[in-house]
This record gives C-alpha cells, sequence and structure tokens, in this order.
C-alpha cells in the first residue's frame, strides 16, 4: 500500500499555485463582465475564495457552477466561464482547499472540493437552477454534486472520472491497487470518500452530458466514459471525441499550441535555459493566451444547449 498511496499523495494531495510565468486571462480582460468575490471559512477552518461572474442582463433563473480541474485556480479556465457568461448565464466558481487564491496547505483529498462546494453552496443557498459544469477533477465533482443534491438535475462532465478508484485505474491497472486508493481516500474523509456514483449513474433520472477523448492520457476513457456508456442509461448523454486528449472541448489549433508551447517551456527549463523568473516570463511575452484557450464550437454550442 505504501507505494501506491505515496504516488498518489505526490501527484495530487499538493499545494496548487500558479507559475507566475504562465499567462492567465483576468476579469478585467474581458470588458463588462462583472466579477464579484467572496469568502468563508470552511468545515476545517479553510479560507475558501468563491467568484460569481455573469455580464449585465444575464438570466437569473439559472446558475452555472462551474467545476475547476485540479491546478492553480478557477483562472486557469476563464475562457470557458467567460464564454458561459456571454450566452447569457451567471457562473459561480472557486478556488478548491490548497490551490489558487484559496487557503490550505495542500489539496487534502480529491473530495476536498466536493465538500467545499457543499459548504459553499449551503451558505449561499442560491435562487434558481443549480447547473454543474466540471473538468477533470471538477467532472468528478460535478458528478458528486448531481449525485448528493436532489435540487441538481442536469449536469456536465468534461474529462471526468466515475470514482476514484476508476481514475486509478488508468494508472495501477489492476482493480486491488486502484481500490487502495479509494480506501486511502475513505480514511481521508469518511463522508464523501465512499461515493457510489456507479450506482446512481446506472439508475440516475437527472440528465448528464459526459465529454470524453478516447486518447485521454490523463483520465483513462476506457473505465470512466465508457464504463458508463456501457449503463445505457437514456437519461446519460456521452459525446466521444478523438485526438483531444484531456482536453474536448479545447480547438485543434488551441492544443496544438499548447503542446507545443508548452513542451518548449518545459524543456527549456529542464536543459538549464529557463533559470530566473523573468527569463521564464520572457518566453511567453510574445505569446498570447488566448491560441493556447480557444474552445471548440461544436463542444460549445453541445454544452450550452443543454444548460439552457
Amino acid at each position: 500500500m505504501g507505494f501506491v498511496v505515496n504516488t498518489y499523495r505526490k501527484n495530487l494531495l499538493r499545494r496548487f499555485d500558479k507559475d507566475g510565468a504562465i499567462p492567465y486571462y483576468s476579469p478585467g480582460d474581458f470588458p463588462g463582465l462583472s466579477c464579484k468575490e467572496g469568502s468563508f471559512k470552511n468545515s476545517a477552518g479553510v479560507e475558501i475564495k468563491y467568484f460569481t461572474y455573469c455580464y449585465a442582463g444575464c438570466s437569473e433563473n439559472k446558475l452555472i457552477l462551474f467545476c475547476p480541474g485540479m491546478g492553480p485556480g478557477h483562472t486557469a479556465y476563464l475562457t470557458e466561464i467567460e464564454t458561459i457568461c456571454r450566452a447569457g448565464f451567471r457562473v459561480l466558481t472557486l478556488d478548491y482547499t490548497g490551490c489558487g487564491e484559496s487557503g490550505g496547505e495542500r489539496l487534502t483529498s480529491a473530495n476536498a472540493p466536493t465538500r467545499d462546494i457543499m459548504e459553499l453552496l449551503a451558505l449561499l443557498d442560491p435562487c434558481g437552477e443549480i447547473i454543474p459544469v466540471g473538468h477533470s477533477l471538477g467532472g468528478y465533482t460535478a458528478l458528486n454534486i448531481a449525485r448528493l443534491r436532489p435540487d441538481v438535475k442536469r449536469a456536465v462532465i468534461i474529462s471526468g472520472f466515475v470514482s476514484i478508484s476508476d481514475e486509478m485505474m488508468g494508472y495501477f491497472k489492476l482493480r486491488p491497487l486502484a481500490n487502495l486508493v479509494k480506501k486511502y481516500e475513505i480514511r481521508l474523509d469518511p463522508e464523501y470518500g465512499n461515493a457510489d456514483n456507479r450506482k446512481y449513474l446506472a439508475g440516475t433520472t437527472d440528465r448528464l452530458l459526459w465529454f470524453h477523448s478516447t486518447d485521454d492520457p490523463m483520465v483513462n476513457y476506457r473505465y470512466n466514459a465508457g464504463q458508463v456508456i456501457s449503463l445505457n442509461n437514456p437519461n446519460i448523454r456521452v459525446i466521444t471525441v478523438e485526438h483531444k486528449k484531456h482536453n474536448p472541448n479545447y480547438s485543434a489549433e488551441a492544443l496544438e499550441t499548447m503542446n507545443a508551447w508548452m513542451g518548449q517551456y518545459k524543456r527549456l527549463i529542464s536543459e538549464k535555459q529557463l533559470n530566473t523568473p523573468e527569463e521564464r516570463k520572457a518566453f511567453f511575452a510574445d505569446k498570447p493566451i488566448g491560441r493556447m484557450t480557444s474552445q471548440d464550437p461544436a463542444v460549445i454550442s453541445e454544452i450550452l444547449q443543454f444548460v439552457k
């Protein structure tokens, strides 16, 4: 168990902050986009920052709950958030424990985002329909929120996983090893770590829209979207794409650009050619972030039609 759990802890249960050299959008990059910030202390005493985005005249009868993936906070997803806002929706999002602008020495478990969001929703008690939309770890979190809250009747999962053991199958290949991580998660969080999303997915009458690329190297298609397809639940629509890896919502140009730039960036760092913060910032100085984050119009159209 030691090797499996230590590998898991090293790669997932750590602090996630922005690399100061990599450009990120900010709300000010989108004229007219309103961003209201708030914070609260969760049940573990960690300060959690949350954010509500919208344009003037947005719909008040629906709230899109955007669940970020594992990483340095919600600003890595501002392109997605702004695109949803531009379609006339309010978007509520947050930085999880140990991520971005929120406190915490580390992400404490794969279910910490679920706990943070459940406590945030209990605090805000928002009006109107709540529709979770999440990517990767956020997709798993969106799925949890749909299962846990009776008032959530629709959710969008992008490159998400069914359970932590199903996610680990993509790495360890053996179910007993993957289940060790599940047992560890239950120890970390007895309330949320024992999620049974397979049972929920098999019988739910909620409407779910799931996107997954067959070549996803981070969340294995076979053990997650493939498993969902095999359940034959007519309320769940799985849209399978190819050659999009872990970002089926990105355009082909964005994926090509991101892979090229980030690959070169990491190579230059490993070769000791970008040694200072100034040198690393200079690498991205002539690289517009929009080329790395443009969305696939077909996928975005499917999401917006679904939430409407």
